[in-house]
């Protein structure tokens, strides 16, 4: 049953630099179901499920791990994702008020630019993964520059070449030692209430603002 549903949750691994029971508790106050294991120094966290507990439209489970920030004490954090066709590569550098900085990927593209989102530097990257001074920017620059092959494809390779563990969490969702945790449902509940209330608030400003340009309408 666990093989079937990995093999439709997608592709996404997060790295960070905190034991697994530290981890453990950090996911289940999240919506994702995931799976954790020891990677040496690193921590690996991915899907277990394709679906987040949380209620639609909010239950996208890869883009939900993908955005959501490490605990400071965590950090430095990686992330690689195939998200909608495209690859993405995460990092927030070590500190409490670091942000997340992305670069996308792109078949037969290479980089792409996005203007939205907080832009990752290669020398962040290496630095996050411990790789400064032992791998050339030079050397990561010609694998990203490159839009050959697939998002998966990509970022084995870039896995690979920074010397970073978890390549079979990326691509099967297993490894040694791995242990499934689920999220809080406490915490599912409230969320899914918060989003209810946001959006019921959402609709009454737009029928104010319908009935208040109907009204002026009628001057």
């Amino acid at each position: 049953m666990a093989a079937d549903l990995r093999s439709g949750a997608g592709h996404g691994l997060v790295l960070v630099r905190r034991s697994p029971a530290a981890v453990t508790r950090w996911v289940r106050r999240g919506l994702v179901p995931v799976t954790v294991a020891p990677l040496g120094r690193w921590t690996g966290i991915c899907l277990a499920e394709d679906r987040a507990r949380s209620a639609a439209p909010y239950d996208v489970a890869l883009e939900l791990l993908a955005a959501r920030p490490a605990p400071w004490r965590a950090r430095p954090a990686v992330g690689l994702f195939d998200v909608r066709g495209r690859a993405a590569i995460t990092v927030q550098p070590a500190g409490i008020r670091s942000s997340m900085h992305w670069l996308v990927w792109e078949p037969r593209r290479g980089v792409v630019e996005t203007p939205q989102l907080a832009g990752l530097s290669l020398p962040m990257l290496l630095r996050a993964a411990g790789a400064e001074g032992t791998v050339r920017e030079e050397a990561l620059a010609d694998v990203l520059r490159s839009g050959l092959g697939s998002p998966v494809d990509l970022l084995v390779t870039v896995l690979g070449l920074l010397g970073l563990p978890g390549r079979a969490m990326l691509v099967g969702g297993e490894s040694e030692g791995a242990a499934d945790v689920e999220p809080s449902v406490r915490g599912v509940l409230a969320f899914d209430r918060l989003m209810a209330e946001e959006a019921a608030h959402r609709a009454d400003l737009t029928e104010q603002g319908r009935a208040g340009h109907e009204g002026g309408g009628r001057r």
